[in-house]
């Protein structure tokens, strides 16, 4: 451009330009963060925050309510374990007690069977019943060995019972009277309970039962002492077969 160029054709030369566009920004043209910024106004502040506390409340009682139906739920499935436990246990001792007139007499045959083979000096025969003797009793009647305590059973078993082959003895401790503590020793509580002697062998019918509300008042019988203890997840009682 000639420096020396006049005023009034400098004017002209604008005057030719294209108009400037409008930067001056408007409401859509605003950044979104300016609408969240410190200079959020007070009512609409007011209300984000009167929305938010709403939101919260709604999630809160929504979780709580969620979880007081989880509660009932846990409870009423708890009860219908416990009662299929009881029915369970009730079915498979009534069986029992059906088949054990005809079962007592198979192995009193059975036995003397073995006798009189072992009499004759057939050993061999003699042992093979005794063997398939000790197979019945497991296989017919779930028979198991001495298992020591109950302790290896938790709440869940609750109302069922169990055969076990036990030998009477008073070495070892016990709590309670009738029941007793889950780790009490099953043999000397079925001598305490009178249903083995001590020395005496023979099948014994444990029932799991709730301890967790019971006291274990202990007493003297049958030459065992059982002591005192207070609540205990899982007890049982004894019953000779």
């Amino acid at each position: 451009m000639n420096l020396l160029l006049g005023f009034p054709q400098l004017l002209s030369r604008l005057a030719e330009l294209p108009p400037t566009p409008d930067r001056t920004p408007t409401a859509m043209q605003l950044d979104d963060d300016l609408l969240f910024s410190d200079e959020m106004p007070a009512d609409a502040r007011e209300l984000l925050e009167r929305a938010e506390r709403t939101v919260t409340e709604v999630r809160t009682q929504s979780a709580q309510a969620i979880a007081g139906y989880r509660d009932v739920a846990e409870r009423e499935i708890a009860a219908i374990r416990l009662r299929l436990n009881a029915e369970e246990a009730a079915v498979q001792l009534g069986a029992s007690r059906e088949l054990s007139p005809l079962l007592r007499d198979l192995f009193s045959r059975l036995k003397a069977l073995q006798a009189n083979y072992a009499q004759a000096g057939m050993i061999d025969e003699a042992l093979a019943i005794r063997a398939r003797l000790r197979t019945l009793r497991a296989d017919l009647f779930g028979v198991k060995s001495d298992p020591g305590s109950m302790s290896d059973y938790s709440s869940s078993d609750v109302g069922k019972s169990f055969l076990f082959e036990l030998v009477g003895t008073n070495e070892g401790n016990i709590w309670g009277t009738d029941a007793y503590t889950g780790d009490s020793r099953v043999a000397v509580a079925a001598v305490h309970s009178g249903s083995l002697r001590i020395g005496e062998r023979g099948l014994v019918r444990v029932t799991i039962v709730d301890g967790s509300e019971r006291v274990f008042d202990g007493s003297e019988r049958h030459g065992i002492r059982s002591m005192d203890y207070g609540n205990y997840t899982v007890a049982f009682q004894t019953e000779r077969v």
